[in-house]
């Protein structure tokens, strides 16, 4: 490939590998199963959501597996991604004051590595409730091996949890998709333009192309 071929903005550079891929559909998948069948278990007069998984014991089964694949998934995300997502820098605070140009008409923002500031704070949130829901999940589901305080307060906490993930679920989906359109490609084929990298994670390219040469 000629240096003009390399450099174009058209070229597909890969940002995410397979097995990160694969961890983040697990844990996308499994949160939205874990949504439906939640408000389903907690709101028994939705009858309607029970009736689409076969009954209220299936749609609980469904719940509890998709709670086991939520963990593990989870875990492995706080793993893969940890250096990524706990790493700021000052320009993390200019580009959190910019709002990362999705605000305004004004995109320069400062550059970003392979995770932006906002990527970063969906990282710290996401593994602050996945460490919340887990353990609160684990007393409801076995209320017999704990106290009744923690059972008690689990149900709140939990419900908490829920309210914060799937809030933090929602902006993340418009952002990856509506609000930066392009960025949908690096968890679906795992590779986005030059263009579209140099635009968000200008700084992470760089550092990708010297380990090019």
């Amino acid at each position: 490939m000629n240096n003009r071929a390399k450099t174009s903005g058209h070229e597909l550079i890969e940002v995410t590998n397979t097995f990160e891929r694969l961890v983040h559909w697990l844990f996308a998948v499994s949160c939205i199963l874990l949504f439906i069948t939640g408000f389903g278990l907690m709101f028994q007069t939705l009858n309607m959501i029970a009736g689409f998984f076969g009954g209220y014991y299936p749609m609980k089964y469904v719940h509890n597996i998709s709670g086991l694949v939520f963990v593990a998934s989870g875990l492995f995300a706080v793993i893969v991604w940890f250096k990524e997502g706990t790493k700021f820098t000052v320009n993390d605070i200019e580009w959190l004051s910019r709002a990362g140009g999705y605000l305004w008409a004004n995109r320069i923002v400062p550059e970003s590595g392979r995770f932006n500031a906002g990527q970063k704070l969906y990282y710290l949130l996401k593994s602050v409730t996945w460490i919340l829901m887990s353990i609160t999940g684990l007393i409801i589901w076995f209320p017999f091996l704990f106290s009744r305080v923690m059972v008690s307060n689990s149900y709140w906490l939990h419900a908490l949890g829920v309210a914060v993930l799937a809030g933090s679920v929602i902006i993340h989906i418009f952002l990856g998709t509506f609000g930066n359109p392009g960025s949908v490609q690096s968890m679906l084929g795992g590779k986005c333009t030059r263009a579209w990298v140099r635009l968000q994670h200008g700084r992470w390219l760089r550092e990708y192309d010297s380990k090019q040469k």
